[in-house]
């Protein structure tokens, strides 16, 4: 516990202080939620504004665990830091926690400026949808443990950012566009998006609709790839052993 502790702090801080992922997980939403139609939006319905509202959540959320968990993961693999922590801790499970943990406080900290400045903006702001979101990032800590997946690609780390970023817009965009069908929650943003539903639904008592045993089973589907991902995580370079 103790060296969790540790890395965790050590890791919070360079999270912290990187402008790039504060970037791609809060301004870049920040700015495409401010510039919509806010003639439209001032007159849209709780119902009609919480599944939107929602979907930016599910980006901030996967875009930190894409780039902060699974990215950086492999990153630290290729320089060879990985098997200095685990040679200190005896085992990857502690460095991996710990990076996760940094990334949900720092997921916490977007979540919550994110929700405050649109909803004000937007003429929505409650309190219960800011304790939503975070109530929604805690629920997501499977999709953080499926992330390790994005260190099994053979892919380079210099490209492997890139690579993995333009590939969460398309997805992004499916999602809304997603049909209610099973294989809808192949796609991570659509089954975390159906779990923000769910969540909605119970803490604002607005009728929005959502797949509850799909969801579940979605996200459990989620979390056994990322505990396999994670036993099979090599400490060795996949490009250059």
């Amino acid at each position: 516990m103790h060296q969790i502790t540790s890395y965790f702090f050590m890791y919070a801080k360079v999270v912290v202080t990187d402008k790039v992922p504060f970037i791609w997980t809060f301004v870049i939403p920040l700015i495409i939620a401010l510039t919509q139609s806010f003639s439209d939006i001032r007159q849209a319905t709780t119902a009609e504004y919480y599944p939107g509202l929602s979907y930016f959540w599910v980006y901030i959320i996967l875009a930190t665990y894409v780039n902060g968990v699974g990215i950086e993961l492999a990153r630290m693999r290729e320089y060879g830091l990985m098997k200095t922590y685990v040679m200190i801790s005896g085992n990857k499970l502690t460095y991996v926690i710990a990076v996760i943990l940094a990334q949900l406080l720092f997921a916490s900290i977007s979540l919550t400026l994110f929700t405050t400045v649109v909803t004000l903006v937007h003429g929505f702001f409650s309190f219960k949808l800011i304790a939503t979101s975070l109530l929604v990032l805690i629920g997501s800590i499977p999709f953080a443990v499926a992330s390790v997946a994005i260190t099994t690609l053979p892919v380079k780390v210099s490209s492997l950012g890139t690579f993995a970023n333009i590939l969460m817009f398309p997805l992004f965009l499916l999602a809304i566009k997603s049909p209610d069908q099973w294989f809808s929650f192949l796609n991570p943003f659509y089954a975390l998006h159906e779990f923000a539903l769910g969540l909605l639904h119970l803490t604002t008592q607005v009728d929005l609709s959502f797949g509850v045993w799909a969801t579940g089973l979605s996200v459990l589907g989620y979390f056994i790839i990322g505990a396999i991902a994670l036993k099979r995580f090599s400490l060795v370079s996949l490009m250059t052993r």
